[in-house]
């Protein structure tokens, strides 16, 4: 999949423009980010916000018209994904989600998945909230493979798409992936180098703001691969 990161080619994030805009692009998916506001709408925004400027419901109704097209909600905050589902039903939008963000695994244990029809590529954080920080800080390379293996084995459990790991992180492990069955995410790709090497890697999911140096760059590979 390609996904449109929220604010792609220099919109402003989770805005109507940014909406509109990924409507018309030739992508499989946008990323919108997702919080509740105090009266508990969910509106789009990536940060604590005063007011809510967009709602999730403007998103739905749009993507309604588009039916080839996913929607990532990046939930930014812990307990939406019900209220993220049940609002989508009533645009009739449900079969079309995909989630990221703050998910609780619970809703997806093998099985038993409470939103089978939701894609969930899992971030670092909900198995490990401490890696990244550590990772940041400098942990030693040995022990941050060992880390990120551990997580993938832990998401057996689950009935996750994948990984959805910054690209930097999910360098270090993603031949182990690979062989373990495990789906890969990447974000924000979006220099163009760092494009032709994750295309080159046949990822599940590429998420950029560069949508337009993205597609260059595999229209460019598909060209060397009739080659």
């Amino acid at each position: 999949m390609i996904t449109a990161h929220s604010g792609c080619n220099g919109t402003a994030d989770n805005s109507r423009e940014y909406l509109l805009h990924a409507m018309e692009l030739p992508v499989d998916a946008f990323e919108v980010d997702v919080r509740r506001d105090a009266r508990g709408a969910l509106f789009l925004s990536h940060d604590p916000a005063s007011e809510a400027v967009v709602f999730l419901a403007d998103a739905f109704e749009m993507l309604h018209e588009h039916p080839e097209k996913k929607i990532n909600c990046d939930l930014k905050q812990s307990g939406l994904e019900r209220d993220v589902v049940e609002l989508a039903q009533k645009y009739g939008v449900e079969n079309q989600l995909i989630f990221t963000g703050r998910v609780n695994p619970e809703l997806f244990v093998k099985g038993k998945a409470v939103f089978p029809q939701v894609l969930w590529f899992a971030n670092l954080e909900v198995f490990r909230p401490e890696a990244e920080k550590r990772i940041e800080e400098g942990m030693e390379e040995e022990a941050v493979r060992e880390a990120l293996q551990q997580v993938l084995l832990e998401m057996k459990e689950y009935e996750t798409a994948g990984i959805n790991w910054s690209f930097e992180i999910a360098e270090r492990i993603w031949e182990r992936a690979k062989e373990l069955g495990t789906g890969i995410s990447v974000w924000t790709v979006n220099e163009e180098r760092d494009l032709k090497i994750w295309l080159e890697r046949d990822v599940e999911n590429i998420t950029s703001r560069n949508i337009a140096g993205l597609f260059r760059c595999k229209n460019e590979k598909s060209q060397e691969d009739v080659k």
